[in-house]
Formats: structure tokens, sequence, C-alpha cells
């Protein structure tokens, strides 16, 4: 790993880079909270119907996506059954590393990447934080392990105006404040990580938006649904028509309020209205939904399906979807156990304890319907092939499969003591 001494130049560089790519992805955060294109550019018509409709898929598609990878626990096992090491785990990040993966994994969804800061809080807990591309920018050494050389942070606290900055590097936290160009240094103090204590969180290998690539789908699908909305809404503003006749402005006032009208003999009143082809306008929104969905590798579930599909067709359906979160998977993966790495070197400085980041496997589960019947039937015939505590892992409702294993032995002793050591079950 490249060691650099950070120079008020560099910081100022880099800090360049941050505000400019904020802007640029500033774009994004919109979409996903709904603030469209439609919004500032949709083509008003004076004395007409100007709704503007938005239909937020970004919002829609970056939480489904993200729940289906990690709307189940994350769950760690110990590749030489090092039960110590994933107690450790759990006991140092169980209270917040749930929420963190999920805010981690959608705003790296949203921006194309997102960062997780490793800190020691004021209890002297390991804990992490989530930041976004808007406040934070990684510079790295360009070597294909991508190393973190340095890493700004820049925060206002509430109710103060002044901009400040945390500068990170591989033996300290630098701070300034900041105004305009001008960086003035607030002190420093040292960290423990050995490393920038800063993870980058990539969506992807290009680093992008996750819905990049389809904003333009969206911005047509919310016009062409405006537009016919507005046509609608207009198409009630018809136009009396009277032929072969004259009728006085006062004489039109007294028909209204009477309900009658009165023509002379060859005159002719009607209204006049306008053809709307609906067919036409709801087979292009149709082909644009569907491909919206293509392009997200999304499957619509407001479409009707089987009361009785089974959770096998329903993986089938979501192939695509699996293949595109398998790729995220492996990204998310690196992350956490870059943070195991950090949490493991905290311990070892703190409580003297020695574990190798490198036995810890990480386990993700699909939040999907699950067919329990199949797994325990899949679990029984695996029985003597696999670990029991491998095994657990397959079953969705079992958050630590390490703690199962331990309640298990336990009920079993009790069992054991209970009957007077005459027990019946197998000994796990």
């Amino acid at each position: 790993m490249i060691h650099i001494k950070p120079t008020i130049d560099l910081i100022k560089q880099c800090l360049q880079e941050l505000d400019k790519r904020a802007k640029s992805l500033q774009k994004y955060r919109d979409y996903y909270t709904g603030n469209h294109d439609i919004l500032k550019d949709y083509d008003m018509q004076d004395s007409r119907s100007n709704r503007k409709l938005i239909f937020n898929f970004p919002r829609k598609f970056v939480d489904n996506e993200t729940g289906y990878l990690l709307g189940k626990p994350v769950n760690y096992v110990s590749k030489i059954d090092e039960a110590e090491a994933i107690s450790c785990i759990d006991k140092n990040t169980a209270h917040w590393d749930k929420e963190h993966n999920i805010n981690l994994r959608k705003y790296s969804e949203i921006y194309g990447e997102s960062y997780e800061l490793n800190y020691i809080n004021t209890e002297g807990e390991f804990c992490g934080t989530y930041l976004t591309p808007l406040e934070c920018f990684v510079l790295e050494d360009g070597t294909a392990g991508r190393n973190a050389i340095i890493a700004l942070h820049k925060f206002k606290r509430k109710f103060e105006d002044t901009e400040n900055l945390d500068v990170y590097t591989d033996t300290e936290i630098l701070h300034f404040t900041v105004d305009g160009d001008k960086l003035t240094p607030c002190g420093s103090h040292p960290h423990i990580f050995e490393r920038v204590p800063v993870i980058v969180c990539p969506a992807n290998s290009e680093r992008k938006s996750g819905f990049d690539d389809v904003v333009s789908l969206f911005d047509a699908y919310n016009a062409i649904n405006s537009d016919l909305v507005n046509e609608i809404s207009d198409h009630r503003n018809a136009y009396l028509v009277i032929e072969n006749a004259k009728i006085e402005e006062e004489d039109l006032l007294k028909m209204k309020e009477m309900g009658i009208i009165q023509v002379p003999k060859g005159g002719k009143v009607t209204w006049l209205t306008k053809d709307i082809n609906d067919s036409f306008v709801q087979n292009e929104l149709d082909n644009i939904e569907r491909k919206i969905y293509d392009m997200m590798d999304e499957v619509n579930f407001n479409e009707n399906w089987a009361s009785n599909t089974s959770s096998l067709a329903i993986r089938n359906k979501l192939l695509n979807l699996e293949n595109r979160v398998a790729m995220r998977q492996t990204f998310m993966e690196k992350v956490i156990i870059e943070r195991v790495q950090n949490l493991f070197l905290f311990v070892a400085k703190k409580e003297g304890r020695q574990f190798d980041y490198r036995d810890i496997a990480v386990k993700f589960t699909r939040n999907l319907p699950t067919d329990l019947v199949g797994l325990a039937d899949v679990i029984v015939k695996l029985k003597g092939i696999c670990s029991q505590e491998t095994l657990l892992t397959l079953l969705p409702f079992i958050e630590n499969p390490s703690v199962e294993m331990q309640k298990i032995k336990t009920e079993i002793a009790f069992v054991a003591e209970a009957t007077g050591g005459v027990n019946n079950k197998e000994e796990i």
C-alpha cells in the first residue's frame, strides 16, 4: 500500500473533485426522491390542464433490489469452525449492521457507489456509518487492489453554517474548516486501523447508478401519462357549435339558466369534442413499462400470479434479477470482509485476541417466500454430508447458526440431565 502524507494542495484537489461529482450525482438523488425532470421541463400549455405525473420507478427498483439481497440478515460462518470469532463479530456488530448494510447498499445503487466509515465511538465500541458521494471522496492508488490513499468527508453540524472537513489517512484523521478555497487546520488525532478506515462499496464494476441506463424511459413514461391525463382533463372543455343561427350573449346566459336552446329552422347545435385513440396510447405505455422492467431485470408483481405459485417457480421468474443481484452480492461481500478485518484489528488491540478475517465466510439469504418443508427435506438428506452449522444457514429464520448450535447443545444437555443421562437424540 502506498503511504502518502497529504498536502494542502492535494486535499484541495480532492475537495474540488468531491464538489464536482456531487453536482453531477445529485440528479440520481432527485430521481430516487421523486424530483424528476418533468417537474422542470414539461411543455406547459396556456389555458390548458398542466398536470405533471411522476411514477417513481427508481425508488421502487432500488428498494426492491436492496430488500431482495439484504431483507434477511447476513450470516457469518467460520471456515475453521472458530465459534469464538463468529461470537466476536456478532457481539460487536449485531446492534448496528443490519440497517447499516441496507443503507450502504441502497445508496451505492442510487449513486453508483457509497462508503463505509469505521470508527470507535465514545463508549469504546467498534461502529460503522455510511457516506455518499455527495459528502465523501476516496482517492485510490490506481493498483488492481484499488487501495484507498486518503478519504475526505465534508459535513455541516446542525445549527452551524461552517463547513467541516475530515481527512482520513492510514494513520490519523485531520480536521479542517472550509471557507471557499480556504482550508483552516483544526487539529488531528490518530486512529487504530493502520489503513484508511473508509471502505468503498460499488454498485457495479462501472460504479454507475443502478438506474442510469433507464432514466430516459422514466422520463418518457412520465411525459406520456401526463399528456394523457391532461388530454382527458381538457376533454371536458368541449365547445358548443351553433350552425345557421346567431345568438346574442345575453340569450346564451338565459338558455344556460333555463337549459333550453332555441334556434331557427335549419339551425343545428352540437358539441365539438376530441377523439382519443386510447388503444394506441395504452399500447405505447405498456410497451415502455415492459422495457423498463426488462432493462432493470425486474419482475412486475402487479401482474396476476397464481395464488399457489411455488417458491421454485418464483425463482425461475426472478432469474434475471437473481443474476443481477448475485453480481452486486460479490461487491457487498468484499465490503463486509474488509469490515471484519478492521473489527479483528480493533479486537486484537483492545482485548489481545487474534482472529483471521480470511477464515470468515459471509452467507446471504434471499428475501423470498420459502418452502420450509422442502428445505427440511434437503437438510435431512444432507445430514452427514455437510456440517450441522452449514445446514442451519439454509433456514432463513436463523440469524446466527453458531448461536443456534450452542442453544441446541444446551438444550440436549439439559434434557440429558433431567432424564438422568438418558437422551435419545443424536449428538450434534
